[in-house]
């Protein structure tokens, strides 16, 4: 099967959504797959065509300035729209508005979107909310990361996910009363409750695998590192870890960490509150939860729209 991925990111770009398009696609081109990504050239050093591990990349650069950017992302698809033609299968992540005007160009293509997450600084705009209903109905498959997307978007989705792990066993020795927080360094992650909590456990010593606005409250709590590519090593020798995210969870829970899990507000509650992490099982359930079995659950589904 051809697969086209459509996303704003790719590698190296660091990031949630980054690292589940660059892992899902090396295992479904393992199982026979041909796997084109169609992805924003965020730097001018990046090359416009490349292939990575058997992955084609291409990139295109376009200005960030509303509306206008958009026309350009339209422009520089419609001069790339072999790559749909020659698709079996356009699989988009979250930008579906970068594709909506092929979808009426190819009516017949088979399309699936991943969402990924809600926009965090506004997430009950009532526009946005009516935009991902309009692109789960323009689309033949819908995949959620989390459940608590289906309370808050009123779309019931063909497939729930929370990301996968690569299995790993656990030697490192944890080192008591470490902490590490993997993830953006925002308010709306849970973060500021976080940082709250731990002026009151002084007891504990943290390291910080991410960057953002709250970066210089970080600093003065403990070590800042910025964006970790693979934060496994800081994983392996903590004890608990606040993660930021599904995927921080996911790989924490696997090399044996607790989680501490932080929320700034209702929605963020349900976030964790709605999910398997919080289960008396769910280091079991995670060492399940591979790369593997997601590219299979993605076939799957691809096999039966």
């Amino acid at each position: 099967m051809k697969i086209l991925f459509i996303t704003r990111l790719f590698y190296p770009h660091i990031g949630g959504v980054e690292r589940h398009v660059v892992e899902v696609s090396k295992f479904l081109r393992k199982k026979g797959n041909s796997i084109t990504v169609l992805t924003e050239k965020y730097d001018k050093s990046l090359e416009d065509n490349e292939d990575i591990d058997g992955v084609k990349v291409v990139r295109y650069y376009y200005p960030h300035i509303k509306l206008l950017g958009l026309i350009f992302v339209w422009w520089q698809i419609l001069i790339r729209r072999k790559l749909i033609e020659e698709a079996d299968m356009v699989h988009i992540h979250d930008v579906f508005i970068w594709y909506l005007p092929f979808r009426f160009l190819y009516p017949k293509k088979k399309v699936i979107i991943t969402f990924h997450g809600l926009e965090w600084d506004n997430p009950f705009s009532k526009l946005s909310i009516l935009q991902k209903r309009l692109n789960a109905n323009l689309s033949n498959g819908t995949v959620g990361v989390g459940k608590y997307l289906e309370k808050y978007t009123s779309i019931k989705f063909d497939l729930v996910i929370y990301g996968a792990i690569s299995p790993n066993r656990f030697t490192h020795r944890k080192v008591k009363g470490s902490i590490v927080y993997v993830g953006r360094l925002e308010e709306n992650t849970g973060l500021g409750k976080f940082l709250e909590w731990i002026k009151k456990n002084p007891k504990y010593t943290v390291e910080f695998c991410g960057d953002g606005p709250l970066r210089k409250r970080c600093e003065k709590i403990g070590r800042v590192y910025g964006f970790i590519a693979n934060p496994s090593p800081f994983l392996e020798k903590a004890e608990y870890c606040v993660p930021g995210g599904y995927l921080g969870a996911m790989e924490a829970l696997n090399v044996g960490c607790k989680l501490k899990l932080f929320s700034h507000d209702k929605l963020r509650e349900d976030v964790w509150r709605m999910t398997p992490f919080v289960e008396k099982n769910a280091k079991a359930w995670v060492r399940t939860q591979t790369w593997d079995k997601l590219a299979d659950e993605y076939l799957n589904l691809y096999n039966h729209i």
